[in-house]
């Protein structure tokens, strides 16, 4: 060990009389910090990216205004100050994501029309195939209690199967299958699939299909909305036929990369229980009238929003059934059903599964009501129950909120004819008196208006992009719950510790026989006012409140 460490001496003292510059040891440990150091500012730099810049608190704010602004003027400038910054920030955002696949599917014209007339589509799929099956036979013999859970079980692989575009013969050999506990060759109720949790936005669905295709048995995929706090990931789900074997196809995508991303796969396991129950207090008369009442306003809402019905000529049979002050449970367990089948809204867990076209189960779960009954007095639980499933369902009845217009022009809401206008300033060029140039073709005329007739004829395309520009902006800033950076709280202002300072003392003079003087409060308290004889940190740290954020006449929120 001694001599190990005589070698690392003479071994650092042979270095230290190398010139610095010839040191290839010193150099490479340089160049080694250097390049670390880089990383963990690339790190530092794309973390603060993903967050939305601090906007400046009123106090801050204040502090860059003139000493004599008055109270009004400085409310005022502020409140024009956070529109600007809200402003900037909505650009700014749609400058990064308008090429993202998520962004355009949301706000892009022609990919948005294309994605709500897909919905449409599947969702008349799906009331023909509710029609279909819900019959008043099937109530008669059938209530939304765990006791017909096989039954239940057995109309959702039906509706799946009939989805899949299966037939009578297929909804026959899975009854029979079933009855016979075997596994039948074509399984079109049953798929197996394959969860990627972290997809990078940049990655399409083209891009999945392309390597997912590959491998036997795929059957579609689905991609979840982008994650905000996290980079605005996404998370996919694979699925392939229930023959598929599932493992090696893991396997085999764990050693694919879309570009530089990794997927990292892993096997999805199937629904333990399908049928799940909820608390005793939905099986209350009373709750179930309330429940009546809820269903059918989320039907109407719901009917509308996707245009199925409408309350003229066009109106859902199933609300004729609906009689104020019913409490019967064959009405209310029929319009659970229909919420469920068309619209993928499972009443009783007050949740909806969106995507579920897309999705391995398009009929997975469905929550039912319990057959044991409550205590006489549990009057305080039933309020409860009704209470907490009012307040859930209220989100999916809550009305479209449209901002108002003179707050959309302020937040930038754009013109199609002011950006015509300015794509066409940009498009000539002033080269001297009585000569223009056509920057887009670089044809020179005599004056502007024959510049703006001749981008018109040639490059008509060119205009229409502008006009399609307008229209994929117009709609972000007009949607109320648009996607943005997450925010970054400040941390609260700290006041710094005070420094230890020893007391000051007294000596008295022994050949003196007069009282010492008496000091002042300050040398007998110490010199910052309050003598301080310990260095635990002072836990008062001032927590600011000072910020001015709400002004009913000035402020906006967003």
């Amino acid at each position: 060990f001694t001599s190990t460490r005589d070698e690392q001496l003479v071994t650092r003292m042979n270095r230290d009389k190398i010139p610095r510059a010839y040191d290839l040891n010193a150099r490479r440990e340089r160049e080694f910090k250097r390049q670390r150091s880089g990383r963990d500012e690339l790190y530092r730099r794309e973390e603060y990216d993903n967050y939305q810049p601090v906007m400046m608190t009123f106090k801050a704010f204040l502090s860059t205004q003139d000493d004599s602004i008055t109270d009004e003027e400085a409310l005022h400038k502020y409140s024009e100050y956070k529109l600007e910054f809200q402003r900037q920030q909505l650009n700014e955002f749609f400058v990064s994501h308008k090429e993202d696949e998520w962004f355009k599917m949301k706000y892009q014209p022609a990919m948005k029309d294309q994605r709500l007339a897909e919905i449409k589509e599947s969702l008349q799929k799906r009331l023909n195939v509710y029609t279909t099956l819900v019959t008043d036979e099937f109530m008669n013999d059938t209530a939304l209690d765990e006791t017909n859970q096989d039954k239940l079980v057995e109309l959702m692989d039906t509706v799946v199967i009939l989805l899949e575009g299966g037939s009578e013969e297929d909804i026959a050999d899975m009854i029979a299958n079933d009855n016979n506990n075997e596994e039948p060759k074509k399984q079109l109720n049953k798929t197996t699939s394959i969860f990627l949790s972290n997809l990078h936005p940049s990655i399409t669905k083209l891009e999945i299909e392309a390597l997912a295709s590959k491998f036997p048995g795929y059957m579609r995929l689905a991609l979840s909305e982008p994650d905000q706090n996290n980079k605005f990931t996404r998370k996919c789900w694979l699925t392939f036929e229930r023959n598929a074997k599932i493992r090696e196809i893991c396997f085999g995508l764990n050693n694919l990369k879309i570009r530089e991303h990794d997927l990292k796969p892993v096997v999805n396991k199937d629904l333990s229980k399908r049928i799940r129950t909820v608390d005793w207090p939905s099986t209350d008369s009373k709750v179930i009238e309330v429940s009546i009442t809820t269903c059918e306003k989320l039907i109407k809402v719901l009917d509308k929003k996707w245009e199925i019905f409408d309350d003229n000529e066009n109106k859902n049979p199933l609300l004729d059934l609906v009689v104020e002050g019913s409490s019967d449970p064959k009405v209310l367990d029929r319009m659970i059903l229909y919420l469920r089948i068309v619209f993928s809204l499972d009443f009783y867990n007050k949740n909806e599964y969106p995507l579920e076209d897309e999705m391995p189960n398009r009929c997975g779960l469905l929550h039912v009501r319990p057959t044991e009954k409550g205590e006489e007095n549990s009057e305080k639980e039933i309020a409860e129950y009704v209470q907490k499933m009012e307040e859930k369902m209220s989100v999916f009845l809550k009305d479209k909120v449209e901002i108002k217009a003179d707050l959309l022009t302020k937040l930038g809401l754009r013109n199609e004819n002011d950006e015509t206008e300015k794509f066409m300033s940009a498009s000539m060029q002033e080269l001297e008196h009585d000569k223009w140039l056509c920057i887009l073709s670089q044809k020179k005329f005599k004056a502007p208006e024959f510049v703006r007739k001749h981008i018109q004829n040639k490059f008509g395309d060119k205009i229409e992009e502008v006009k399609l520009e307008v229209d994929f902006f117009n709609n972000y800033i007009k949607d109320e719950n648009r996607p943005k950076l997450p925010v970054v709280t400040p941390a609260p202002m700290k006041r710094p510790h005070p420094e230890k300072r020893a007391a000051p003392r007294y000596e008295p003079d022994i050949r003196s026989y007069e009282p010492p003087a008496k000091k002042s409060i300050k040398d007998r308290l110490g010199v910052g006012g309050v003598k301080v004889t310990y260095s635990a940190p002072d836990p008062r740290d001032i927590i600011d409140y000072s910020d001015v954020d709400s002004f009913a006449n000035f402020d906006y929120d967003f």
